[in-house]
């Protein structure tokens, strides 16, 4: 189980169910595997699931391509869609609207819809796993003023126009959870980290189910890889082997917290970055310290690392 509790001197219950009388809908977030986060959705009339990703960078909801034609909306073709984890182009998208979105108690219409081939969640082991549709990420999110709780595994939306901004902080920290801010650039969500004493972002990611660090940042961390049998694919279909590497010490903002060995991979965004991206705050990390994700206030809050 990766949401471990929290250190008995601060531990208390969390509840952000009021929330709700601030006009915040509320939809069920479902755990099919350890670190894996789906929502269920009713598009168009149609039952889908889509991955909780926070890693994902588009303005809607990205589904697989196939589901173009079964949504029958007029589309068109998106130029520059953006590019997977490993830097390649993902090609071939298309951009529509949905008449209608239902997630949880939450409806909206005009939502974008943008279909793509998806080859991450084509692969064989992930339809088997996980049965995603499509991916919700961290644009829509960000539009609907989202809450991700994974303390009760509960996602609060406030669609444009409804309801009226929270103010979880306060009596967040009132239970003993530490805060850092995150910022938004473009449609991505990115979190200031310290990694073995260095300092660098990430992609704030709850789609990635381990945390992992560009193995261009090693000698830096002065660590030494180890093999693993682990592979990762990423939405291109990019299939890369990978290594871990021991952690001394992990740091959210200035916070240290608990870490488990993080996963060293190559990735196109550190280079494109110019190596100020080091890598992607996943599930593991996320999860092991009680994270919450407030989009509307661009804060993130978790359990800081006592002795």
């Amino acid at each position: 189980m990766f949401f471990t509790a929290a250190p008995s001197a601060v531990a208390q219950a969390i509840s952000l169910d009021l929330l709700q009388r601030d006009g915040f809908g509320v939809v069920p977030i479902k755990r099919p595997q350890p670190n894996t986060l789906t929502v269920d959705a009713t598009i168009n009339g149609r039952k889908l699931r889509l991955n909780l990703d926070t890693g994902w960078g588009d303005e809607g909801i990205t589904l697989d391509q196939d589901y173009a034609r079964t949504m029958r909306v007029p589309t068109e073709p998106v130029k520059e869609f953006g590019r997977s984890a490993s830097g390649k182009e993902i090609t071939g998208v298309t951009r529509g609207r949905a008449d209608q979105v239902l997630l949880g108690n939450v409806q909206m219409a005009g939502v974008p819809l943008f279909f793509a081939p998806l080859r991450s969640i084509q692969h064989e082991a992930s339809r088997r796993t996980t049965g995603v549709n499509g991916f919700l990420g961290a644009g829509f999110l960000r539009t609907c003023s989202a809450v991700v709780d994974l303390h009760n595994l509960r996602l609060y939306l406030r669609p444009p126009g409804t309801g009226k901004r929270a103010m979880i902080g306060p009596g967040l920290k009132g239970a003993g959870l530490a805060e850092a801010p995150f910022l938004m650039r473009g449609h991505n969500a990115y979190v200031q980290v310290e990694v073995n004493g260095v300092p660098g972002h990430m992609i704030l990611d709850t789609g990635a189910t381990l945390a992992a660090v560009d193995t261009r940042l090693a000698p830096k961390m002065k660590t030494a890889e180890f093999i693993s049998r682990a592979g990762v694919i990423d939405a291109a279909g990019v299939i890369s082997r990978t290594k871990f590497a021991k952690l001394r010490s992990f740091k959210i903002g200035d916070v240290p917290v608990r870490a488990p060995d993080v996963r060293m991979g190559t990735f196109g965004f550190y280079g494109a970055s110019r190596g100020e991206v080091i890598g992607v705050l996943g599930m593991d990390i996320l999860g092991r310290n009680g994270t919450i994700i407030d989009f509307g206030q661009q804060k993130l809050y978790f359990y800081p690392l006592t002795q």
